[in-house]
């Protein structure tokens, strides 16, 4: 296979990505826009076909990270991948017929790492920007992170699946990345209010309990729950981010007049 490298990088994230062509050309198409900040050291990914291992039998996707003293290992027939936040680089050793969208999805967790060892924090949510202010709405799969999405049209949409929480002077931002749907050319918002989703016949806005709010917001930050050494930083982390910013359970039926509650409460 022929070998390529492309760099990418959200906020203060930066990875440098080496390995066969036909992994790595398809994802520096697609996430161009994509580009670390000049400043920013990158961790190096190495990426390794080997045919030695057995076939994939699925995506990488459905495998499940372990993590254990920093160190995350990401095992499924057809991959053996590792990432250690103590040295800054990652290794994915993957079957020639792996694809694509195997690398990005390794790419994602070396992203959720590096993310939360600089600050930030990798957060599973549809992140919409209302009246310029960005609204996180989470909640377990099926909790209608999609459709509140569909129905804040036109509003931009950072994505309606993964975004990334970051730190700066002025409060949390919440940026864009290039997980899932996404709608609009907006890429960065301020923070303005964790929602819960809860799908109800009648809108409410409900303050969510800081102890209820901690337990899902940890349960919606993809693979750093993976390892006990990181969790009393996760919990840190999300208990100064809700010093700064509210937290409710938004009780929502299918269209558009959760947007009129939020704007009766938030502004």
């Amino acid at each position: 296979m022929n070998e390529a490298s492309f760099d990418f990088g959200i906020a203060g994230t930066a990875l440098r990505a080496r390995g066969p062509a036909a992994w790595l050309t398809p994802l520096c198409s697609a996430w161009t826009a994509w580009q670390p900040a000049p400043e920013s050291v990158p961790w190096d990914v190495c990426l390794t076909a080997d045919a030695s291992l057995p076939v994939p039998q699925g995506p990488l996707f459905e495998a499940t990270p372990h993590a254990q003293g920093g160190v995350c290992t990401l095992v499924a027939p057809g991959f053996e991948g590792e990432v250690s936040a103590m040295t800054g680089a990652a290794h994915l050793r993957a079957h020639p017929e792996a694809g694509p969208a195997d690398i990005g999805y390794f790419l994602r967790v070396v992203l959720a790492i590096q993310a939360f060892a600089r600050g930030g924090m990798l957060f599973h949510t549809a992140g919409i920007v209302h009246r310029g202010q960005g609204y996180a709405f989470f909640g377990v799969s099926g909790s209608g992170k999609t459709t509140a999405a569909h129905f804040s049209a036109p509003a931009p949409v950072l994505n309606d699946d993964l975004v990334l929480l970051w730190p700066s002077a002025d409060g949390w931002q919440m940026h864009a990345t290039p997980f899932g749907r996404r709608r609009g050319a907006v890429r960065v918002a301020p923070l303005r209010a964790l929602l819960r989703l809860i799908k109800a016949p009648d809108v409410a806005l409900v303050p969510l309990s800081a102890g209820r709010a901690l337990g899902e917001l940890v349960a919606n930050t993809p693979v750093l729950s993976a390892d006990p050494l990181w969790l009393p930083e996760v919990l840190t982390r999300w208990e100064a981010l809700l010093s700064a910013v509210p937290v409710y359970a938004l009780h929502f039926r299918r269209d558009a007049t959760f947007w009129e509650v939020i704007d009766a409460e938030l502004g």
